[in-house]
């Protein structure tokens, strides 16, 4: 599969929705129209889902699946994640006077990807300079059980295995919610998230079946178009109906239509679509480059710095918080490139050294159901 660009630029953007509600949105006296960062994630979580998940879907036959997958996520995940976590800890021993400005668990929870665990347990999502971390526990967790699905689960079954994975998180959280589970609760566990992910994964299986993707592109993308705009148009929808009169229908069902919005978007990108030309441009395909890391550092960052020359915590309510903001926001960005120029790229590099190697002569996606929707073209024109 081509790298195709306008994804950078789509995670770019996500990354940028995040950076700006963290800092100018979710802050004490933000601006609440800038508090979106919570869609810039969901656009991660499908687009991790869509491209994790065709990686994954290319290379079933390969006789070095488990091997290459875990070996290549490893390098890419790793080594920037740890460097930050210890660095902040040891930093925050070392200046144990600045600890006080944040509320993070004990190291071990962060070290093991569980602190998304925690966080259910006590329904609280911890102290904002690490709170960004669970979304990167769900992923790694994902990243654990989607190749083991995948792989066992039989071809033929693979469309409604996924179909029903999907469903089952809004299942999950209805069950939370019956249990009287708090909202973080219901928002941070893997079977509570990962509807968004396997739609991505689906995304990237339609992309691959030919009698699927031929559907839902005819006619211009015409019912991929039915499908997409009509959940963007409900997103909303479902937000005020939990805003306004207490419903929790979002919270409950809202990401089965965040992902169909995002992954039909997504495909309607790879089809080649006009849609995805904004995407293009160099500065949101810069972001997409450096987004893992930005999205690790920028809170501490600005933790940091708010509490070193201002005493107090991250907000823009006076010219000298705002100042200090936007001088976290550039030395982020310019410590994320650095990063990922001289450190997360080269290791990359070294990751894909580790190649998938064939075993069997590969198969067709979903061959027994694009077979049988074969025999049926068949059978018709014989007719």
């Amino acid at each position: 599969m081509r790298r195709i660009e306008e994804l950078d630029g789509l995670r770019g953007a996500a990354c940028l929705s995040v950076l700006v509600a963290h800092y100018f949105g979710e802050v004490a006296h933000g601006y609440r129209q800038l508090a979106l960062g919570w869609l810039g994630v969901d656009v991660f979580f499908c687009l991790s889902g869509f491209l994790i998940g065709g990686i994954l879907l290319d290379n079933r036959d390969s006789g070095s699946y488990f091997k290459t997958f875990y070996i290549r996520r490893a390098f890419r995940i790793f080594p920037i994640y740890y460097v930050t976590i210890i660095s902040l800890f040891v930093f925050l021993a070392r200046f144990g006077w600045i600890a006080k400005y944040t509320q993070v668990s004990s190291p071990i929870w962060y070290l093991t990807y569980s602190q998304n665990v925690l966080f259910a347990v006590t329904n609280n999502p911890g102290g904002v300079w690490l709170q960004p971390t669970w979304t990167l526990c769900v992923e790694e967790q994902f990243y654990l059980v989607l190749p083991l699905i995948l792989y066992f689960c039989p071809r033929r079954f693979t469309f409604p295995a996924l179909i029903g994975l999907i469903a089952s998180a809004s299942i999950f959280r209805a069950g939370l919610a019956i249990a009287g589970a708090g909202e973080t609760s219901i928002l941070v566990l893997l079977p509570a998230r990962w509807d968004l992910l396997f739609t991505g994964v689906l995304g990237a299986y339609i992309y691959r079946s030919e009698y699927l993707w031929t559907f839902f592109t005819a006619g211009e993308n015409r019912n991929l178009k039915l499908c997409t705009v009509p959940s963007i148009l409900l997103i909303p929808v479902l937000a005020c109906l939990d805003e306004y009169l207490k419903l929790k229908v979002f919270l409950l069902f809202g990401n089965i239509f965040i992902g169909i919005a995002f992954t039909g978007y997504i495909l309607l990108v790879v089809s080649g679509a006009p849609e995805g030309a904004r995407l293009r441009v160099s500065v949101l395909k810069f972001f997409g480059a450096i987004s893992y890391g930005l999205y690790l550092i920028h809170q501490p960052i600005a933790g940091i710095m708010h509490a070193a020359i201002l005493h107090g915590h991250p907000d823009i309510a006076t010219p000298a918080q705002f100042a200090v903001t936007v001088s976290a926001a550039g030395i982020s960005i310019l410590t994320a490139y650095l990063s990922w120029t001289y450190f997360e790229r080269p290791l990359v590099a070294i990751g894909r050294r580790w190649t998938y190697t064939a075993t069997a002569p590969p198969r067709p996606l979903a061959e027994s159901y694009e077979s049988s929707e074969g025999a049926k073209k068949t059978a018709h024109t014989s007719s």
